[in-house]
């Protein structure tokens, strides 16, 4: 047996390394995909590493994203590493770790090895989880932190040990330093701490001030630190004001995408209903309890999570359809549905043996298992073929999969001109992140959306000989710009240097801004 369990180990290892080398394998060509986030996270990384604070690329405060990623990104800086050359083996060690944690809970609560290691491939090659794990994003960080917190304080639930509730505590109070949305998150926990049968009332709020406490102390610093600059706990954030239903329009513009919405709504509220008829079946049964507590705690997670996406896109601005900001819930669904799989096997062995009375169930047991072997190979196969496609989507066709990290960027004639020509003056581009990324510059700003704040920043704020980049074609955040290259190339103050394939590259001259004004 226990050479059984060893072997099992190995297997579900070799399925996190292989899960760690699917995500470096995205980034092969131009390293990690590049967000305007990922830009920021690595802005903040440098600047921690150079000595002046929390503050993004462009200068301003950071303090729209939660910590603990950018000093992640930082921390191999004190040997020599760059945050950006750290953010791809980073990510993909996590998420294989991410990917060897779900393979070990689910061994832990479910009878059937091999389902516990389908579940583990399940993860490891599930394409959402792997293509924005290869970006240099905080989500595989905050997925790792949820998962270890559901999973300890799922120990905690079934054996009442107070180190588990330690763990899990420190694990999301992690995860909330890693992406704000972890605050809500805590209260279904807590919820289910105090519901557990067989603990004296007194004992569960002991345990739960317990987890509070422990919670709370590694957040304080930040939120502090946070309201002295800002005067708000989670930094300044774009604010939207609009009823559910107006953001359904704008969100879900086509009809039939409000169709899929109310499917998806209604299969969340057939598991609020399981979650609430196992509550009631458990809650006198501790036997019972301790079987479905994780089960419990993985749909109560679900709930919170979905709950503080609708609550948040009703007062910020965020892609609420964009597939990242989902992944957080794909272990604790995939939790849920291979819990409820291995209770249905069970129950199918348990006919079985009452084969004398009921000789039809022992064939339809080996009917159910080849059915599910055949299905669980299509799956296999097709899982491989997505993340083959995807690869080579990654690395070939990259213009506009990764953004900053694509070949528009690595290959632009601008950049390679900025490189050559070593500029470390202040510059002001209209894409400043590609900027920032490829080359070294002092700092970088964005260009004002209008032409006469664009004047007025060449006139009093950027410095006498300091560089305007404006790339062409635009890049698709820049279309908001309300002027272009004709209107460039006749301002005051502005000497042309290059004019090339991939844009224009100006020096700012304050003498001819001052004959100008003359």
């Amino acid at each position: 047996m226990s050479m059984s369990r060893h072997s099992h180990t190995l297997l579900l290892a070799a399925v996190a390394a292989l899960g760690a080398g699917i995500v470096l394998l995205h980034g092969a060509t131009y390293g990690p995909g590049l967000h305007w986030d990922s830009v920021n996270y690595i802005g903040a990384a440098r600047n921690l590493l150079a000595g002046e604070g929390w503050v993004q690329f462009h200068g301003n405060l950071y303090s729209r994203w939660a910590p603990l990623y950018p000093a992640l990104l930082a921390t191999p800086g004190l040997l020599g590493f760059d945050p950006h050359a750290v953010a791809g083996p980073l990510n993909a060690l996590l998420f294989g770790l991410t990917v060897l944690v779900v393979g070990h809970w689910l061994r832990q609560r479910i009878a059937s090895r091999l389902l516990a290691l389908w579940g583990c491939l399940a993860v490891a090659l599930e394409l959402s989880l792997i293509e924005f794990s290869s970006w240099a994003l905080s989500e595989p960080a905050f997925i790792l932190l949820v998962t270890l917190s559901l999973f300890a304080m799922g120990q905690y639930l079934c054996d009442g040990k107070r180190a588990a509730l330690i763990w899990a505590a420190l694990f999301m109070a992690l995860a909330c330093l890693t992406r704000y949305v972890g605050f809500p998150l805590v209260i279904p926990m807590l919820l289910i701490a105090l519901l557990q049968p067989g603990l004296r009332l007194l004992k569960k709020v002991k345990h739960i001030a317990a987890f509070a406490l422990i919670f709370t102390i590694p957040n304080v610093p930040w939120l502090w630190y946070n309201m002295q600059r800002t005067g708000l706990p989670f930094g300044n954030k774009t604010t939207r004001h609009a009823t559910l239903p107006e953001l359904l329009d704008i969100f879900f513009p086509d009809p039939s995408q409000k169709y899929d919405v109310a499917l998806a709504a209604a299969m969340l509220l057939a598991l609020v209903i399981a979650i609430g008829f196992v509550f009631a079946r458990t809650s006198r049964q501790p036997a019972l309890w301790r079987r479905w507590s994780s089960f419990c705690l993985c749909g109560g997670f679900i709930l919170a999570y979905f709950g503080s996406m609708i609550a948040s896109s009703m007062r910020m601005t965020i892609e609420f359809v964009n597939p990242r900001y989902w992944t957080p819930i794909y272990i604790p669904l995939l939790f849920v549905l291979v819990f409820l799989l291995d209770r249905f096997l069970i129950w199918l062995r348990t006919r079985k043996e009452s084969a004398v009375r009921l000789p039809m169930i022992a064939g339809t047991v080996r009917l159910e298992t080849a059915v599910l072997g055949i299905l669980f190979f299509i799956w296999l196969g097709s899982a491989v073929e997505l993340n083959r496609q995807a690869v080579i989507r990654a690395n070939e066709h990259p213009n506009n999969e990764k953004q900053f990290a694509s070949s528009y960027w690595v290959d632009n004639d601008v950049i390679h001109f900025m490189r050559e020509a070593q500029v470390e003056v202040p510059i002001l581009s209209n894409d400043a992140a590609g900027v920032y990324i490829h080359t070294d510059p002092v700092s970088v700003l964005a260009m004002p959306y209008e032409l006469e704040h664009l004047k007025r920043k060449v006139e009093s704020i950027m410095p006498d000989g300091s560089y305007l980049v404006w790339f062409d074609p635009v890049w698709a955040p820049n279309r908001l710009l309300g002027y272009g290259t004709p209107e460039l190339e006749t301002m005051s103050g502005l000497e042309l240097v290059a004019r090339l394939d991939g844009g224009l590259i100006f020096r700012i001259n304050r003498d001819q801004v001052n004959a100008a004004g003359a």
